[in-house]
């Protein structure tokens, strides 16, 4: 783990356990690239991180790769059935091993002195070893990371001691399961959706996902597809829900139609960068990564699943076409805007009765943040 920076930017105004009367984490949080560096040993090498749905890994050999800050890592399914997570570098000169997702049919070969390595990790064949006195091939397997499967998806993380996904969730579980009740049913293979580049940094991006404070104004389609007066946040332990169970079939978003699917929307946020999304009409669920690339930059990606096979353009459209754009274009604003002279932090805004048009899910997270980068 890296060390601590010597003192984290300093909060003149109180994030405090009082949400009505916070303030949010000062600006040095988002600006500061020694913040970014005690977050990656403080906070996502020690927490679970999204890879894929259990069937891509449906044969002995699939696998998928996934980058966390800047360690790189793949999970396989072995010879034996067994999902397996690896660090994805050769024990003999750090060349990466696999690019991507796909199958190993016989072993996993390094692409630079062709080390070779069985699915489960040991190494197989190290060319002209055996000239080396000593040579012991048990000693240099790949190092491996944990691996856990959640409602059908599987997920890595780096510290070996960590509590597993679902005692941290907690009733996330339950909760998903009760509000979407395809959620087993969905389409194994999924559409997988091209990387995100954004120019802000991850927390500002999670910032903007967890409150509709900003929807009626800056996502008016979304505003007219989901009634903000009904508009429900709750946070619990690690997550929080937004709940819009209230729709309009007649949006300026796209078209509904009232005998297609799920007729409401909701939102999960699974710290720290973890997101399960359900948009009106259809039975289909995404989940999506805040993955950081530097202090100020980040990539958003993930998988959209359906339950029946069936592409809503329409929807597919208005989430890449305008609702992205517009949530990228707020983000990139507010990254600059953390730079300037005349910001450092703000109040939150609080609804006593958890409306989802307030902030008390930012307050959450900056708390959740503030907490791992002290420990």
């Amino acid at each position: 783990m890296l060390d601590k920076p010597s003192a984290l930017p300093e909060m003149e105004l109180p994030l405090s356990a009082d949400p009505q009367r916070s303030f949010t984490l000062s600006s040095g949080y988002y600006t500061d690239p020694a913040v970014y560096e005690r977050e990656k040993g403080a906070i996502f090498y020690r927490s679970w991180q999204y890879v894929a749905h259990r069937a891509s890994f449906a044969q002995p050999g699939d696998y998928v790769t996934l980058r966390i800050c800047d360690q790189n890592v793949f999970v396989i399914r072995g010879e034996d059935g067994e999902l397996r997570g690896f660090y994805n570098v050769c024990r003999h000169r750090a060349h990466e091993l696999l690019q991507g997702q796909g199958n190993v049919a016989s072993v996993i070969t390094c692409p630079y002195h062709a080390w070779t390595y069985e699915k489960d990790g040991r190494l197989r064949g190290a060319p002209n070893s055996g000239a080396r006195p000593g040579f012991d091939k048990c000693a240099f397997g790949l190092r491996q990371v944990r691996v856990e499967e959640f409602l059908g998806f599987v997920f890595v993380n780096l510290d070996d001691a960590a509590e597993s996904l679902a005692a941290q969730a907690g009733d996330l579980a339950d909760d998903i399961r009760a509000r979407v009740p395809f959620i087993d049913d969905l389409n194994s293979s999924g559409t997988r959706i091209a990387d995100a580049r954004i120019k802000a940094g991850w927390k500002v991006v999670v910032d903007n996902y967890v409150e509709c404070y900003h929807c009626n104004h800056a996502h008016p389609a979304f505003a007219s597809l989901i009634c903000m007066d009904a508009y429900q946040l709750d946070t619990f332990g690690i997550w929080s829900r937004q709940l819009g169970d209230e729709i309009r079939i007649e949006n300026d978003a796209y078209p509904v139609d009232p005998d297609d699917g799920f007729q409401g929307s909701a939102f999960w946020f699974l710290w720290p960068n973890i997101t399960f999304n359900v948009l009106p009409g259809g039975n289909d669920l995404s989940v999506f990564s805040v993955r950081p690339v530097a202090h100020d930059m980040c990539d958003f990606d993930g998988d959209v699943f359906t339950a029946d096979g069936v592409d809503r353009a329409a929807r597919r459209e208005y989430g890449a076409n305008v609702l992205g754009p517009e949530d990228t274009a707020l983000c990139e604003s507010v990254q600059r805007g953390l730079r300037s002279m005349g910001y450092d932090q703000g109040p939150i805004i609080i609804d006593p009765e958890h409306a989802g048009t307030s902030e008390q899910a930012i307050h959450h997270f900056h708390r959740l943040v503030q907490a791992a980068l002290a420990e």
